[in-house]
């Protein structure tokens, strides 16, 4: 469960072997009501963010032992600290250190020497991000709800319908037994559709009688690689916005396996688009189907989209 935090004062590391510039920084921002903790080694930043869980850290990358990219990199591998933001300080203005500093996780990167002022706006813009990202996360797990495994078997028995859709596979056609892309466009329609509508469970490896045939016949060597082709499609085809509110994952009864891709409804309109060519498409009771312009115009506008 997702708690908001955001009535309290955000917790803001400054991580710096320099005594010096960690009394510059608190000095900065100790009239901005943040609950400041300082820590002198990457060593140390560890062991108080783990305990504390700050919103963000401002990290220094050139320390003894433990330099920032490391840190940031731990930082990120734990899961009691993953989320918070991590902006970089830092002499070093080579495009390369820039890169390294972003690959390990960072978001921004504040060179030195710094102004009190920018060092308070960049602070300021990054929790605002911060506050808003968890406010959608804490959306999107209310609206996503538990599925546990009596609810599932409960929609396989349904059937199809306007919120729920069978696909024996991914990227497989059964006849030919090779990958193709009209199966892959099939799942993706679908997942549009359920984004533009009201939302609606999309079931992967489930023939259209709600039998679960498994997924081996999409072939990918585990279940993360079917997960990471999903999300690609949607990415790529769909657009990477929309892929927070699809949430999809492995499931499993009586040894056979399957995917279910729970989709929301998309704040705005969701274009399905390949090769060039896109489509708009919604649920009109257990199917799927395109728009033409103007009935898109006119469902837009009846459906309350900007």
């Amino acid at each position: 469960t997702i708690v908001s935090e955001i009535d309290q004062p955000d917790r803001v590391l400054l991580v710096d072997d320099n005594p010096t510039n960690l009394q510059v920084l608190y000095e900065a921002l100790q009239e901005e009501g943040y609950e400041l903790l300082i820590a002198q080694s990457g060593e140390e930043a560890l062991k108080i963010a783990e305990g504390a869980a700050p919103a963000l850290v401002l990290l220094d990358i050139n320390m003894p032992g433990m330099d920032g990219y490391e840190t940031c990199e731990r930082l990120k591998e734990n899961p009691k600290t993953r989320d918070a933001v991590v902006v970089y300080l830092s002499a070093r203005g080579d495009v390369g250190d820039k890169i390294k500093a972003f690959d390990a996780g960072g978001v921004d990167y504040v060179s030195k020497p710094f102004s009190f002022e920018e060092v308070i706006v960049r602070v300021r813009t990054h929790l605002e991000n911060y506050h808003r990202q968890r406010r959608l996360e804490e959306k999107l797990a209310l609206g996503f709800g538990e599925m546990d495994g009596a609810a599932v078997e409960r929609r396989l028995a349904e059937g199809e319908n306007d919120k729920v859709e069978f696909k024996s596979t991914l990227r497989t056609n059964l006849h030919s037994g090779k990958p193709d892309r009209r199966i892959e466009n099939a799942c993706l329609k679908t997942v549009a559709a359920f984004l533009n509508s009201e939302g609606g469970l999309l079931f992967i490896g489930v023939d259209d009688e709600g039998v679960v045939l498994g997924l081996g016949a999409d072939k990918f060597n585990n279940e993360d690689k079917f997960l990471l082709h999903l999300n690609t499609l949607i990415v790529n085809h769909l657009g990477g916005e929309v892929a927070q509110y699809t949430r999809a994952s492995v499931r499993e009864i009586e040894g056979r396996q399957f995917a279910l891709v729970e989709c929301l409804r998309a704040p705005n309109p969701v274009f399905f688009n390949r090769e060039n060519d896109e489509h708009y498409y919604i649920r009109s009771g257990p199917a799927t189907r395109s728009l033409s312009p103007r009935e898109l115009l006119a469902y837009i506008e009846s459906r309350g989209d900007s």
